[in-house]
């Protein structure tokens, strides 16, 4: 609740900020180019510098309200009063026509009228009472109290279409503390087939990536050092699509062209990579305490593609405008069917890539052209990866639980 207060607040100030802002300029484009009517040149001049006045009123802190009824109250007396002299410029010109000289041509058999006097009459400046009320409905527009939100209060953070996380960044920034809860409160439906979860994974990235660029953890006020280094470290992994590029070419490349991916001795390189290979395997242990991490190592690496797509998507979308498409997670259990061959072909080509290039590196050995402890390395390497890809397969293949009736307790679907 403190957190859609405190967002209707501020989407309130910048609703009112740019009203008054466009009213203070429409009003003074009409005072200048009405300055040779020297009465309507002053009405509007008057109600320029009063919703100045009251612009710079508002952001010294005077509520919204206040300043926008004043405004509002000198924009309808304005108007009504430009509306009588508007009145009046009419009578004095319906007037002004009977003195007009009207002289009848014998020879064409017309009627002709002085052309100076009618000059003098369309010469006029129309009059600038539209301007004014265009400010009254603009300030109407803003309606400060909003009547007409079914739920003026929104407290769901909607700068992404992964509103949870983005909520509780707002709520880690606003002071509230948050604790891991052990017990397990809910429980809900995970997809049952890959292309279910490639959508779903795919919303989560776009949504994530988005609160990067609308709402950057490493500059938002409020949050501590490890907050901030924590969601970072949520929206900066889906960057990792761009990096498994270079991890999976590289031993391509070496094994089929001969091309070291670093340039380095044996000893020094394993030198620097194994420690922190390992390190960083034994820590996915310890945090895990017993819980298997393989199968997220899995999923890490074989979405790349995925990534990608997410982060050239989500740009386009932020930056560029365009839309984001939003698709739903089937809820009901069932799997889509079929095996969604246009969202892992890439997956594929590099399995196969990855098998061909180990064909051509153990025969490059054995004719001499390549180094027996680089390729030893890097196949190695490349089993790793196919490992870590063959996720995609079992996957693929996956087809849901079984469904079996249970009648011990009615007819009940449970799952097997």
């Amino acid at each position: 609740m403190q957190l859609g207060i405190v967002g209707y607040v501020h989407d309130l100030q910048e609703s009112t900020k740019r009203t008054l802002r466009a009213a203070e300029k429409l009003l003074g484009r009409e005072a200048k180019r009405h300055h040779n009517i020297p009465e309507l040149s002053e009405e509007l001049q008057q109600l320029h510098a009063l919703t100045a006045e009251s612009l710079a009123d508002f952001r010294r802190g005077e509520p919204a309200a206040e300043v926008v009824y004043r405004v509002q109250e000198a924009a309808t007396a304005a108007s009504r009063r430009l509306f009588e002299n508007d009145l009046a410029t009419m009578y004095a010109d319906l007037e002004s026509l009977g003195h007009v000289p009207v002289q009848r041509d014998e020879e064409l058999g017309a009627v002709v009228i002085d052309q100076a006097s009618l000059d003098a009459l369309t010469a006029q400046e129309h009059s600038p009472l539209g301007a004014v009320e265009s400010v009254v409905a603009l300030l109407e527009q803003l309606r400060v109290d909003r009547p007409d939100e079914a739920q003026p209060v929104q407290p769901l953070a909607t700068i992404s279409i992964t509103e949870d996380m983005a909520t509780a960044m707002q709520m880690h920034s606003m002071g509230w503390r948050s604790v891991y809860h052990h017990e397990v409160l809910a429980r809900g439906l995970a997809p049952e087939d890959l292309n279910t979860m490639l959508k779903q994974r795919l919303r989560w990235a776009q949504g994530t990536l988005q609160v990067m660029l609308r709402d950057n953890p490493l500059v938002k006020k409020g949050l501590s050092a490890g907050q901030r280094l924590m969601y970072f470290g949520t929206m900066w992994s889906y960057l990792a699509g761009f990096a498994a590029l270079a991890y999976m070419a590289a031993p391509i490349m070496y094994l089929m062209l001969g091309v070291m991916p670093v340039n380095a001795w044996s000893v020094e390189f394993f030198a620097r990579f194994l420690p922190y290979f390992l390190i960083n395997q034994i820590l996915f242990i310890y945090v895990a305490r017993g819980m298997r991490t393989w199968r997220g190592q899995q999923y890490s690496l074989a979405l790349f593609p995925l990534w990608i797509k997410a982060c050239w998507t989500t740009f386009a979308n932020v930056v560029l405008g365009k839309p984001l498409g939003f698709v739903v997670t089937r809820k009901d259990g069932k799997a889509e069917g079929g095996v969604p061959w246009r969202e892992i072909w890439p997956q594929l080509t590099v399995m196969a890539l990855l098998a061909i290039s180990l064909i051509i590196g153990a025969t490059r050995v054995m004719l001499g052209t390549l180094d027996g402890t680089g390729t030893l390395v890097n196949t190695v390497w490349v089993i790793y990866i196919l490992l870590a890809l063959s996720v995609i397969i079992q996957a693929a293949r996956y087809r849901g639980p079984a469904a079996v009736l249970d009648h011990t307790e009615g007819d009940t679907w449970t799952s097997k």
